[in-house]
């Protein structure tokens, strides 16, 4: 059952007015459907429009990466993010999932993963809490919609993980791997950043 963690006041663009978002540790199955019913069909459309545009590409233009490129810039590169199979392996895989909601909207989800090992610095080999994922809602992505419902989600629940690490004796400390669409949003942050993972689908270590 979903635990109610602690709550903030966040201004809406999109309604020009505050609204009670709720940190909770956990998803129901309630939050697990939202997901499905109100995510997943704004994601399949925005899905539709990438591969409209990339077949009226060029041949020799279309490639892995290009579409990867479209699906960034619609706001969907984690379109392929199966939240319901990630929450329910969860408890069994030492991870800890963790949502922003509205009311019954979810607005956020992101999943931490412990026993990681910090990989720079002077805590090399140190534990550290890992975010393995990390989305806000279509409509709160400016690719999406303009002006966005809400804004600062993504910071919330790093926020959220960084506490985490804290109050399990790991210091505050963090890492992940960022979708190329997320970098800049993790060095605006002041993660430290590491550089290509060539282990990791070619991402960018933070």
């Amino acid at each position: 059952m979903a635990q109610i963690l602690e709550s903030f006041e966040i201004a809406s663009p999109e309604q020009g007015r505050p609204f009670r978002i709720v940190l909770v540790q956990g998803l129901d199955d309630e939050h697990l459907a939202y997901i499905e019913e109100q995510w997943n069909p704004v994601a399949k459309r925005q899905h539709d429009l990438a591969l409209l545009e990339f077949f009226t590409l060029p041949q020799e233009r279309q490639s892995v990466e290009a579409f990867r490129e479209i699906l960034s810039r619609l706001g969907i590169p984690d379109k392929h993010w199966n939240w319901r199979q990630k929450c329910t392996f969860a408890p069994g895989g030492n991870r800890r999932v963790y949502g922003l909601l509205n009311a019954d909207h979810v607005e956020a989800a992101m999943l931490l993963a412990l026993g990681r090992q910090a990989r720079s610095g002077g805590v090399i080999g140190e534990p550290i809490i890992y975010v393995d994922y990390l989305a806000v809602a279509p409509w709160n992505r400016t690719a999406i919609q303009n002006p966005e419902r809400f804004r600062r989600l993504g910071t919330l629940l790093l926020g959220a993980a960084v506490e985490t690490s804290r109050i399990l004796g790991m210091s505050g400390r963090c890492g992940l791997h960022a979708l190329p669409s997320s970098e800049g949003f993790y060095r605006r942050l002041g993660m430290t950043e590491l550089g290509i993972d060539p282990s990791y689908h070619g991402l960018r270590y933070f």
